[in-house]
């Protein structure tokens, strides 16, 4: 394969869909990345023109970073992950649900740090490779409600900095 590729985590709906066409309108090779979207992600991988799916549930560790060592593996160009899987659950700062707080960390923090982390010890391009943490407005407007989503928010947020270095 020759075009570059970006793997998009939650790449089936909503604004991973929408990075997805970007990339792809771009010339990249596209990798729509699932949990339990697997119809949107495989009409999506159609209608663009290099494209394919991968379904991996990021609750699992290991089965995140097994999806990124096997991408790196066969994509020879793999320029750009973006962690844009996330989940959002209600709870506030008045009740925290310890169950929505595990889940937020898992998926919308430690889930991409070790995909990042994963990815640029495996992928190999030649090229430019990037990591790019989607986080969203409550970093800057942080308030009561969504408060694990919004703590998880912080905690990939913080990770940003550090990757960087790597």
């Amino acid at each position: 394969m020759s075009l570059p590729a970006v793997l998009i985590t939650g790449g089936a709906t909503r604004i991973g869909a929408a990075i997805a066409r970007g990339f792809a309108e771009q010339g990249w090779h596209v990798v729509i990345h699932y949990n339990s979207s697997a119809q949107p992600a495989e009409e999506l991988a159609s209608a663009l023109p290099s494209a394919e799916t991968i379904q991996s549930n990021l609750s699992d560790d290991d089965a995140a970073a097994t999806m990124i060592a096997a991408l790196a593996d066969r994509l020879p160009d793999w320029r750009c992950l973006i962690n844009s899987a996330s989940v959002f659950e209600y709870d506030d700062a008045t009740h925290l649900d310890a169950a929505t707080y595990q889940q937020a960390m898992q998926i919308n923090a430690l889930a991409p740090a070790r995909t990042a982390q994963t990815y640029f010890s495996k992928a190999t391009s030649a090229g430019l490779r990037c990591v790019i943490q989607v986080t969203d407005m409550k970093l800057a407007n942080p308030n009561p409600d969504f408060f694990s989503y919004t703590m998880s928010k912080h905690a990939l947020a913080s990770t940003i900095p550090m990757l960087t270095k790597i």
